[in-house]
Formats: structure tokens, sequence, C-alpha cells
């Protein structure tokens, strides 16, 4: 292991040195400028908002389609031709109940089948 380290130590030394001995580059002074330049023209491409040259953009579509589609649903929602009733719905169900729940052999469980049953005692 100490070999290893040692060699390691040599190549780090060695690599360091080859660094130092090469030459230092100058930054061009507008550098800077064009690097800003270019980002800006990278993010003006990927903007959220449609280009007025005619470019076209999924999402804004995707989302159009949707506030159609909503708007539609809503409108089917609250202009359907035949108002639904609740009540005679309501009565329906309540007769099934009556006839799936109302038997003797769960009148043990309704607390009125059982008042009816101490009844039926005390006379």
């Amino acid at each position: 292991m100490n070999r290893s380290t040692e060699q390691r130590d040599a190549e780090v030394v060695k690599t360091l040195k080859i660094l130092d001995d090469m030459p230092r580059l100058e930054v061009h002074h507008l550098f800077r400028a064009h690097l800003l330049q270019r980002i800006d023209a990278i993010e003006a491409k990927s903007s959220f908002a449609v280009s007025l040259s005619g470019g076209f953009n999924p999402r804004f579509a995707f989302f159009g389609l949707l506030l159609v589609f909503n708007i539609a649903s809503g409108m089917l929602f609250f202009m359907h031709g035949t108002p639904q009733s609740t009540t005679s719905n309501s009565g329906v169900l309540a007769e099934a109940f009556n006839e799936d729940y109302g038997g003797p052999a769960l009148s043990y469980y309704d607390q009125t089948g059982a008042d009816r049953g101490q009844d039926d005692l005390k006379k």
C-alpha cells in the first residue's frame, strides 16, 4: 500500500509540473459579452409564449384544448335538456333497501325492529 501511495504522489507532482509549464491563456475581452448574448438567444427560443413568427408551441395548444374541453363539459352539464329528479331516484333506492334489509332475519340489528319485539313481549 505504501508503494501505491508513493506512485500516486509521483503522478500528482508530475501533473502539477506539466500544468505549471503550460503557457497562460489570455481571455478575450468580449468573451463574457458573447457568452451572455448566446445565453439570451437560447432562452428566447425556449420561452413559453408563442413567437410572433408563427411558431407552434405544444404546451399552449394543449392548454387551449383543455380549456375548450372544460367549457364544453360545463355547458353540457348545465344546459342538459332533461332535468334529473333526485326524488324519484331516492324513492327507488329506499324501496330496494327495504326489500333487502327489511326482513325479519335482520330486524335484530334494526333499533325499530328491536323495539317492536319488546312491545310484542309486553302484550
